[in-house]
């Protein structure tokens, strides 16, 4: 055990380092040589370097850990000290990162979150080694499983150090996503509009760099072109854009695969950058099925479950379970892990009648634009097509929603573009809320809006237009979670 007080490895400093430069890097380099160099610019920017560097050694050295009574310990600061405690029954997740630089000097880097930690991790140390994951897994831990993983630590196999982490946690591997499976998940992802949002901000940025009469000349060569080999160059660069999003997929996602140990489940993930995430079942707030139009019609779903901690930005602060898998599939893993919160299949659908209320929410504005295109633009009832998708999609976001109660749980089926199924367990939610209109209450209908812990302090779901006479016990079936909290107490 870490009873001493220890440092990070030094690789940190460089590591911190690399990762300040990143964050910092296209700032840095609009506002260094957008305008040219100069004589002040010529120094300004190597001073900036060292003053970096300096801070980065300072943070590295101030910066110290400790694990002793269950209880990992921070000390940090270089002008102004701060000491952290970070106590087991706090503890949401441990997620452990293995990128490709870091694996070159066996180190890992850590994330601890806790409840109420909000959106950031409350700890994080930047280059640890391998050996201490097991300490700080055994201290903040549950005493079964700090039992069981000294039995496991003695079977660690030297061999491969990736499976050695793995089999540490003695667990069953339930779930092992196959390559051609991750590929599918790339192919049906939907990452192409990310590609090309991120090729718009990096082109946004070296907009200044560009020389004068760039655009006229692009637009000239542009007009040069034949209309084929046009749409040739366009569909190229959406098969490139769709190439890259699979790969990005691939790289994301490879070597999936799910263990569970007891009342925990270690999500094992990532090809360049190892990701390893525990989470204590007992603290999954709800469960998310999700499957976009291209999987839906495909008969597949991806699987986001939702804690106090441990979701990322890029999954809408959830943590993935599974990347794609048929019903069939899901239905299984589900079984496994969280058998309460299994797929559900029966839904009550909204009533007929509140169909044009969904349509014109998504098109009413589009429509007004519709008209006002019409009355100035030449040709501008071309822009038809446009209130007319949106009304399409306004119908297909009434024809997927839906409710369900069980005595244990809470279905909410709604659709924006993914169509979600959130299964959302009894004792987990925090609030229930009803609202009425003044258009609803003459309609009789009503929208309910669930709350739930989340990595982000909470998630809220909503249905709108729930006809006043399905579940009309819905309130007191939620009252029942209050009345077991109090028999517990």
């Amino acid at each position: 055990m870490m009873t001493d007080w220890n440092r990070m490895n030094k690789i940190s400093i460089l590591l911190m380092f690399m990762m300040k430069i990143k964050q910092l890097f296209i700032p840095l380099f609009v506002s260094l040589f957008a305008g040219g160099i100069n004589e002040i610019t010529g120094w300004i920017f190597p001073v900036f370097i060292v003053v970096l560097l300096v801070y980065c050694f300072f943070y590295w050295f101030y910066f110290k850990y400790q694990l002793e009574n269950n209880e990992l310990r921070i000390e940090k600061g270089i002008f102004i000290k701060k000491r952290r405690y970070i106590q087991k029954n706090r503890v949401q997740s441990v997620a452990v990162h293995s990128p490709l630089l870091h694996r070159m000097f066996n180190v890992v880097k850590i994330k601890i979150e806790t409840a109420g930690g909000g959106m950031e991790a409350e700890v994080e140390l930047i280059a640890i080694p391998e050996k201490q994951i097991n300490d700080i897994r055994q201290s903040l831990g549950k005493q079964e499983e700090r039992e069981q993983m000294e039995v496991n630590q003695r079977e660690r196999n030297s061999d491969s150090q990736d499976e050695a982490r793995v089999a540490d946690n003695d667990g069953t591997i339930i779930e092992d996503v196959p390559m051609k499976t991750i590929i599918l998940s790339g192919v049906t992802s939907g990452k192409v509009g990310l590609v090309f949002s991120a090729a718009a901000a990096v082109f946004s940025q070296i907009d200044q760099l560009l020389p004068a009469g760039f655009y006229e000349k692009s637009y000239g060569a542009l007009l040069s072109m034949g209309t084929f080999l046009l749409i040739g160059a366009f569909l190229m660069l959406a098969l490139i854009a769709w190439g890259i999003s699979v790969l990005l997929t691939v790289i994301q996602y490879g070597n999936f695969k799910v263990i569970k140990s007891g009342n925990k489940i270690i999500i094992s993930r990532g090809l360049l950058e190892k990701r390893e995430l525990t989470l204590q079942l007992d603290r999954v707030t709800g469960v998310r099925y999700v499957s976009n139009p291209i999987r839906q019609w495909f008969g597949y779903w991806s699987i986001y479950v939702d804690s106090a901690g441990g979701g990322i930005e890029e999954e809408q602060f959830s943590t993935v379970l599974l990347p794609l898998g048929d019903k069939n599939r899901v239905q299984r893993l589900a079984e496994q892990i969280l058998p309460e919160t299994n797929f559900q299949t029966e839904i009550n659908s909204l009533p007929r009648r509140v169909a044009l209320r969904y349509m014109l929410r998504a098109s009413f504005v589009w429509w007004i634009l519709f008209f006002a295109i019409v009355v100035w633009v030449p040709r501008g009832w071309l822009f038809i097509l446009v209130p007319i998708l949106f009304t399409y999609i306004g119908w297909q976001r009434y024809k997927d929603a839906g409710i369900f109660l069980s005595s244990e749980y809470l279905v909410i089926q709604a659709r924006n573009f993914n169509l979600a199924r959130n299964i959302l367990p009894r004792m987990k939610i925090h609030s229930l809320t009803y609202q009425q209109s003044y258009f609803q209450k003459h309609r009789q209908l009503y929208s309910l809006s669930a709350n739930i812990l989340s990595t982000t302090g909470g998630r809220t779901y909503r249905l709108k237009d729930i006809e006043t006479g399905v579940y009309p016990n819905l309130f007191n079936w939620y009252a029942k979670r209050n009345n077991k909290k109090r028999q517990v107490f």
